[in-house]
């Protein structure tokens, strides 16, 4: 079957497929994912083609009587990719695991995206074995939207989660798929981007976000506003923070442990007192916005893959009812306003090369300013050994004369 193409121009055809919904992932098991596709065909109307054992799919369809249901169908994929399993090991030995069958029915112009909430490796590596990634991109990056204060647009962190080790080249990447997104989903016209450090001088960080700096510092099409802090997330610093998945990812759930600290104190301290369960009372409708639509995990779905060549979202691990529901929300709305094809228009806007070798373009310069900075550091550390040595035998010498 000839594929839909997702970066040449528009297709409604795209836009009718069914979202792919990878059953088998979930910390709570299939029933979970199969309710939240219930709900969005149900609520939502949106189409779904659920993957995973068909046997225990067809059982949890059953139970929420949905079974037989045209917005419904069912791909049968018997192997499952654990937690604990190598990611790109599982992809290459598990040919019939149900991220890779999902990835290989959005090949194959049967879905349109894929949702899991599984293994984040697995899927990063079934994206870039079935779908490949956009140009001028090495490696898909993980954007998660951290709430701000007030009615603000939320920020833009990636990566978070998908890459564990990233050099400066990477870095900039993101920054650069994170400032598309800011644009084309939030309708940031000049998206502040910044690099997450411990410090927002220019001497914080390490060798490689200080090459990223350099070198996002020197593109027009971009708006760098420099390094921001693990504070700086929440507050109306930056719309886009960029950083390697191990620190995004840190970053992130140690905010969603502070939301539930924050959480269970009120609830606790409320508990043994009249007047506490009275304000709490008139407070409820103002908690429930607050933690429920706006500070709560699961009312987000999902976040976006982004650097594909289709749409994938990743969904938490533990994962309810409702984030399974609004992770296939997004992975439709993400397809019916092509963010695949906006960001590929968009990078195309830029001159981007290989990022393997340094060609003619961006990663021309930024290679030959990654190198140059590699040979004046080296330079400078050679400088100073020779002053210090020099220190060194003047002391002796004057010691000498001293005795």
């Amino acid at each position: 079957m000839e594929r839909v193409s997702t970066t040449a121009s528009p297709s409604s055809e795209l836009r009718s497929l069914p979202v792919a919904v990878d059953a088998m992932g979930a910390d709570l098991g299939p029933g979970v994912v199969v309710e939240g596709v219930v709900v969005a065909a149900r609520d939502l109307g949106i189409r779904s083609v659920i993957v995973g054992r068909e046997d225990e799919i067809r059982q949890c369809l059953r139970k929420f009587d949905f079974e037989g249901d045209a917005r419904i169908s069912v791909r049968h994929a018997p192997d499952v990719i654990t937690m604990d399993d190598s990611p790109s090991a599982a992809i290459r030995g598990k040919p019939n695991s149900s991220i890779r069958v999902a990835f290989e029915l959005v090949k194959n112009s049967e879905a349109s995206s894929v949702v899991s909430p599984g293994n984040t490796g697995a899927m990063m590596a079934a994206g870039l074995y079935v779908s490949g990634t956009l140009p001028g991109i090495a490696r898909p990056a993980i954007a998660s939207l951290i709430p701000k204060t007030g009615d603000k647009q939320p920020t833009v962190l990636l990566d978070s989660g998908a890459n564990v080790d990233c050099n400066a080249s990477q870095l900039v990447q993101f920054a650069l798929m994170g400032n598309c997104y800011a644009h084309s989903v939030l309708s940031c016209k000049s998206p502040r981007v910044g690099l997450l450090s411990n410090g927002s001088e220019k001497t914080k960080g390490n060798d490689i976000t200080r090459s990223a700096a350099v070198m996002l510092s020197e593109l027009l099409d971009i708006n760098f506003i420099g390094y921001v802090e693990g504070r700086d997330l929440p507050r109306d610093v930056a719309d886009v923070v960029v950083c390697d998945g191990f620190v995004g990812n840190v970053a992130l759930k140690a905010m969603e442990g502070s939301v539930e600290l924050v959480f269970d104190s009120i609830k606790h301290y409320v508990e043994d007192s009249l007047r506490g369960k009275l304000g709490m009372w008139l407070a409820k409708p103002i908690f429930k916005s607050l933690f429920r639509d706006k500070l709560d995990p699961s009312a987000y779905g999902g976040a976006p893959l982004l650097g594909l060549n289709d749409i994938g979202i990743v969904c938490h691990g533990s994962s309810n009812a409702r984030a399974i529901t609004n992770g296939i929300r997004v992975a439709k709305k993400f397809v019916d306003e092509e963010l695949v094809l906006k960001m590929g228009r968009a990078l195309n806007g830029i001159d981007l090369k290989s990022p393997g070798g340094y060609e003619e373009g961006l990663w021309d310069r930024m290679g030959r300013r990654f190198e140059s900075g590699k040979k004046k550091r080296a330079l400078d550390r050679a400088q100073e050994s020779v002053v210090a040595d020099q220190k060194s035998e003047t002391g002796k010498s004057e010691t000498g004369k001293g005795e």
